[in-house]
C-alpha cells in the first residue's frame, strides 16, 4: 500500500477563517455597545445625583404661616383658615352699671377684630367700640385682655386697639387694589358674641361699591361680598386665597328679601387710616373746601361722568385753586374720578400741603388746575343745597339687629 500525503483543502481554510473574523467583529461590537451603554449610564447618572431631587409635599404637614401662601392651588381654604384663625378675636364693649349699690362693668355689645401685628395691635370697626366704657377682647386659647384704644375714625368706621403681648399670631395687611371680581374669599368673626370664629364662605361680588353706612359721614368704596355677614361679625377680616386681610367686614344690607349683600372696607384704605392712627392718634386727612355730588350725564355730552362742585367754601383751597360751583371734577393726578367716593378714597393718598393736579370741565370746556390740599377741619359747617334731593338705601351694621341709614347724594369734602 503506498503511503498518500496529508491533503488540506485551501478553500476549507479560507472558509473557517473568514468565520472567525465576522465572530470576534461580532464579539468586539457586542464589548463596544457594553461598554459605551456603561460610560453612558454613569455620567448620566452623576449629573442626575447633582440636581436638586424633588419630594413629595404633605400639604397638611407644610401648610405656610399667614400671609405666605405663593399659589392659590397650594393649599385648600381649610388650610387657610386653620391658620388664621388665632389671629381672629372677639370685642366687647363694657359699660358701667350700678346693681345693689355696686358699680359693675356689664356687657352690652359684642363684635369681632384681627390681631395684625405680633406686638398685639387689633383693627375692628369704631363702632363696635364707640362709647365704651371699657373694652375687652378675647384672644383664643389665651384668654381675656384689657386694650388700650390707640385711636378711632368715625368717617371711615376704623378703630385700633392694643393689648400687651408679644409673638401674636397676626395675619398680614393685602393689597385689595388687587382684588378681582369673582375671588374666593372667607369672612371670619363671632356673630352674635356666642357662635365664636365662624367662618363663612364666598367670592367678591363687586369692587369700588359706593356705599354709606351709619356713623360715616364720607363715602367711601367697600367690597361688595355674598360671604355671609351677620350682628357680631363688624371689625373681623376678610381673608383672600394667600392667607391675607384684604377688608374688614362692616355691614350687609338689610332689607325684607335681600340676601347675601356685604360690605367689607378694603384694606388699602385700612392701612392709611391705621398708620395715621399709629403716629397721630387720628387720621390727619386733607380736604379741598367744596360741597359735592356725583354727575352723571346720558345726553352724550362730555363729561358723562364725575364730580360736581355744589358750593365751595370761602377760603378754601378749591377756591383759591380757581375752581367755582358747577365745575365737574373727572381726574385727580390722572386718575379718573367717575363718582364721589372715588374722589374721598384718591384724596387719602395724600396729605394736608401735598399739591394736587385737578382736571374739570367748566360749560363742556375741559380745563385744570392745582391745588394745594389743607387740614380738613373737624367740624364741616357747610349745608348741601336744600333743593338737592335724597336717596334711601337701608344698611345695617354687622354687630346690630336693627339699623338703617340715609345714603345722600350731596357730600362736604
Amino acid at each position: 500500500m503506498d503511503n498518500q500525503p496529508d491533503y488540506e483543502n485551501p478553500h476549507s481554510r479560507r472558509f473557517w477563517s473568514v468565520v472567525g473574523y465576522i465572530a470576534l467583529g461580532i464579539l468586539g461590537v457586542l464589548l463596544g455597545a457594553a461598554v459605551l451603554y456603561g460610560l453612558c449610564y454613569f455620567f448620566l447618572t452623576s449629573e442626575a445625583a447633582d440636581e436638586p431631587q424633588e419630594e413629595a409635599v404633605n400639604i397638611e404637614e407644610q401648610v405656610p404661616q399667614p400671609g405666605s401662601v405663593q399659589s392659590e392651588t397650594q393649599v385648600t381654604l381649610a388650610d387657610i383658615v386653620e391658620q388664621v384663625m388665632p389671629a381672629v378675636v372677639g370685642v366687647q364693649r363694657h359699660m358701667e352699671v350700678t346693681r345693689f349699690g355696686e358699680q359693675l362693668f356689664e356687657e352690652m355689645e359684642s363684635g369681632s377684630g384681627v390681631v395684625i401685628s405680633p406686638d398685639g395691635y387689633i383693627v375692628t370697626n369704631q363702632h363696635v367700640i364707640e362709647n365704651a366704657e371699657k373694652i375687652t377682647v378675647v384672644v383664643p386659647d389665651k384668654g381675656y385682655y384689657e386694650v388700650e384704644v390707640i385711636g378711632s375714625d368715625d368717617l371711615t368706621d376704623l378703630a385700633l386697639l392694643k393689648i400687651e403681648e408679644e409673638e401674636m399670631i397676626h395675619i398680614p395687611l393685602g393689597d385689595s387694589d388687587q382684588v378681582r371680581v369673582g375671588a374666593a374669599v372667607a369672612a371670619i368673626g363671632n356673630p352674635l358674641g356666642y357662635f365664636q370664629q365662624t367662618v363663612t364662605s364666598g367670592i367678591v361680588s363687586a369692587v369700588g361699591r359706593q356705599v354709606r353706612i351709619s356713623n360715616s359721614d364720607y363715602a367711601h368704596t367697600y367690597l361688595q361680598i355674598d360671604a355671609l355677614v351677620n350682628p357680631g361679625n363688624s371689625g373681623g377680616p376678610l381673608i383672600n386665597m394667600a392667607g391675607e386681610v384684604i377688608g374688614i367686614n362692616t355691614a350687609k344690607v338689610s332689607l325684607v328679601g335681600v340676601e347675601g349683600i356685604g360690605l367689607s372696607v378694603p384694606s388699602n384704605t385700612v392701612k392709611r387710616v391705621i398708620d395715621d392712627l399709629m403716629d397721630y392718634g387720628r387720621v390727619n386727612r386733607p380736604h379741598m373746601g367744596v360741597i359735592i355730588d356725583d354727575w352723571l350725564d346720558y345726553s352724550g355730552n362730555e363729561p358723562q361722568r364725575g364730580v360736581q362742585i355744589i358750593e365751595i367754601v370761602q377760603g378754601s383751597p378749591a377756591e383759591k385753586a380757581g375752581l367755582a360751583a358747577g365745575d365737574i371734577i373727572v381726574q385727580i393726578d390722572g386718575e379718573d374720578i367717575p363718582y364721589l367716593a372715588i374722589l374721598f378714597d384718591r384724596l387719602l393718598d395724600y396729605y394736608p400741603g401735598d399739591t394736587i393736579r385737578i382736571t374739570y370741565y367748566r360749560e363742556s370746556s375741559r380745563d385744570f388746575t392745582t391745588l394745594v390740599l389743607e387740614e380738613r377741619p373737624d367740624q364741616m359747617t357747610m349745608e348741601p343745597a336744600e333743593e338737592l334731593p335724597e336717596e334711601e338705601s337701608e344698611v345695617e351694621e354687622a354687630p346690630e339687629n336693627e339699623g338703617e341709614t340715609e345714603t345722600e347724594q350731596s357730600e362736604t369734602e
